[in-house]
């Protein structure tokens, strides 16, 4: 029987993994811990929700080409049987053209730093659906500055 702490045990070091893998910029690494039918949503306006891991694998391939040296680094993370929310800070130098609100901005070689939130849900010890928040106007300030 696992209990609701054996279960935040297993979910930290999932998120830790997960976090590793994305700061190591492994999209095999990262996919490898979502589920097959998990979902994903970058909530910006137009953020449509992505499902299934080969559309996961689609777009978040297509984050590491416009960012292929992003970070995140830890400011707060919570766990419970299920679930995690990492709080961080996303930084990364912009290597190809971003979509701000329609508009197509090409900042090569940009640095950017902005909030991020993430939201995770966990089933049978993957990623079940990730719900990603950004500071979406510091991020378009940033790119619209070194264009």
């Amino acid at each position: 029987m696992i209990t609701a702490t054996d279960d935040t045990a297993v979910i930290e070091a999932l998120a830790e993994r997960y976090g590793d893998a994305w700061n190591r910029q492994d999209l095999e690494g990262i996919l490898a811990l979502h589920a097959e039918d998990g979902s994903f949503r970058l909530h910006i306006p137009d953020g449509e929700p992505v499902d299934g891991r080969a559309a996961i694998r689609a777009a978040f391939a297509g984050f590491l080409a416009q960012l292929p040296d992003i970070r995140f680094e830890t400011r707060r993370l919570l766990t419970g049987p299920g679930f995690w929310v990492l709080e961080s800070n996303m930084t990364g130098t912009a290597a190809a053209p971003f979509d701000v609100d329609g508009e197509r901005v090409d900042a090569p070689g940009a640095r950017i730093e902005v909030d991020a939130v993430d939201v995770i849900t966990v089933r049978d010890g993957l990623v079940q659906t990730k719900d990603t928040y950004v500071d979406a106007l510091a991020l378009q300030s940033q790119l619209e500055a070194s264009a």
